[in-house]
């Protein structure tokens, strides 16, 4: 016989917004919004797969169609939250209202007003998972979400791998380059979206033996995919996740001496999976070890940190034309580089503040560091939580995780749009979730899903509220 924590979600229903009055329940919608979510989340490693009109993934249609669906399933539940990140969701939500709005007052003027949906798409993906989250997620579920996320890029990945000897998808996956980008829209988010999901994905495997080689295989498949794509700072942010949920592992895992050992033991493996990354690297891609190489040689200057170090200098200076409005939201870098044009700063709070101004600015900031702010805190509590189970401080730890490096990653190169930022939103979100898992010592021994408030009402009258 299992023991099982307080019941997620608890009877009743609440209303839309993050620790809301309570409402009367909503009709039950069953499993459709689980199948939506699934077929969001599946889709999301293929936003090149099926050219869009305006570039748009086919994600993006999924999610809009579901959106009135998960809405409904939301107002279903309570809230799976707890209240520090309730309170962190409402300003989240708050901020990327006002930048919706902000956003479609910069077209006004705007050299092309159309490129203002990439801000707007990825806003609006803020709210959707949002409420995919809160009206979807149990304990299983929301191991399933990361493994679908874990398994999609897995397969991406084994295609990058077969286009190496398949001319026919040699030019969807690597464009003319050597570096693969999987079916994503260029290499490097490829490589943020695989950086982004190896910590929820370490954390899952680490924490149970359920699918542990399924994992393993994902893992697996999802380096080589990273290490094809030579992004060298989706590698590096890589390489200090996989050190960090080590340490972590080892902190939680263990006590005592032992911990200290199994610090050393699995920072030396570590140590040996980069060496098997580096031959690898070599095999596959061997411009991006030659770049990586340079990297860490302060003699010689890589051409793409003084590219990035001019687009950062040119968005400051046309931040400093026009403070307040900006360019608009989403516009173009209007020079070349390589001869093609530059879409973004390679910076996320660079790029917002070139194109929206200080009114633009302000807001991201804030949503970006009530995230930031959370998980950390998160992490922390993960490792001092003695008293919860270690799966769910594992899973907290990883999940927690992964939006900072999703963040980091946004620091040098911008891709916080439709493709990469539902990446974001997801763990965000489900890293919040899992912080109820450390609320009771048996809450994360078994991933067990609980029924839906909404399918227990099939078997038994209507409550009140």
């Amino acid at each position: 016989m299992s023991v099982r924590g307080p019941e997620w979600p608890p009877p009743g229903g609440a209303g839309f917004f993050p620790g809301g009055a309570m409402s009367a329940p909503a009709p039950a919608t069953g499993s459709l919004p689980v199948y939506f979510a699934t077929l969001y989340l599946a889709l999301l490693a293929v936003p090149a797969l099926i050219d869009l009109p305006g570039g748009a993934p086919l994600a993006l249609v999924v999610m809009l169609v579901g959106l009135p669906i998960w809405y409904e399933a939301a107002r279903a539940r309570r809230t799976p939250f707890d209240a520090a990140a309730n309170r962190a969701i409402t300003v989240v939500l708050a901020c990327a209202g006002f930048l919706i709005v902000w956003s479609l007052l910069s077209t006004f003027g705007a050299a092309q007003p159309l490129r203002a949906s990439r801000y707007l798409s990825t806003l609006a993906s803020g709210f959707a998972i949002y409420l995919l989250v809160r009206g979807t997620v149990t304990r299983s579920r929301m191991a399933r979400y990361v493994d679908i996320v874990a398994g999609t890029l897995a397969l991406t990945a084994i295609v990058s791998l077969l286009a190496y000897d398949i001319a026919p998808l040699h030019q969807i996956v690597f464009k003319g380059t050597d570096r693969a980008a999987g079916l994503f829209k260029n290499p490097n988010q490829f490589g943020m979206a695989i950086s982004t999901s190896i910590p929820a994905a370490m954390a899952l495997l680490l924490s149970g033996r359920r699918r542990r080689l399924f994992r393993l295989l994902c893992l697996f498949l999802m380096l080589l995919g990273l290490v094809a794509s030579g992004s060298k700072t989706n590698l590096l942010l890589a390489w200090g996740a996989i050190n960090a949920m080590l340490l972590g592992y080892a902190v939680i895992a263990h006590s005592g001496v032992k911990r200290i050992g199994m610090m050393t033991l699995y920072l030396a493996c570590s140590a040996a999976l980069t060496g098997l990354g580096v031959l690898a690297l070599n095999f596959l891609n061997p411009r991006a070890l030659g770049l990586l190489t340079q990297f860490f040689n302060s003699q010689q200057e890589l051409d793409s940190l003084t590219t990035r170090g001019f687009l950062w200098s040119y968005s400051i200076d046309q931040f400093l034309a026009d403070p307040f409005l900006g360019q608009g939201a989403s516009q173009r870098i209007d020079i070349f580089y390589r001869e093609a044009d530059v879409s973004h700063s390679h910076n996320v709070l660079l790029d917002y503040m070139r194109t929206l101004g200080a009114p633009g600015l302000l807001p991201v900031t804030v949503m970006i560091g009530a995230v930031v702010l959370l998980c950390l805190w998160s992490m922390a509590g993960s490792l001092r939580r003695t008293g919860a189970a270690s799966s769910a401080r594992l899973i907290c730890f990883g999940l927690s995780l992964s939006p900072l490096i999703y963040v980091a990653a946004n620091m040098s190169s911008d891709s916080f749009g439709p493709s990469t930022s539902p990446y974001f939103w997801l763990f965000a979100y489900l890293s919040f979730a899992a912080r109820r898992l450390l609320s009771s010592p048996n809450a994360g021994k078994r991933l067990m899903p609980y029924r839906h408030h909404a399918d227990r009402r099939r078997s038994q009258p209507s409550e009140g509220p």
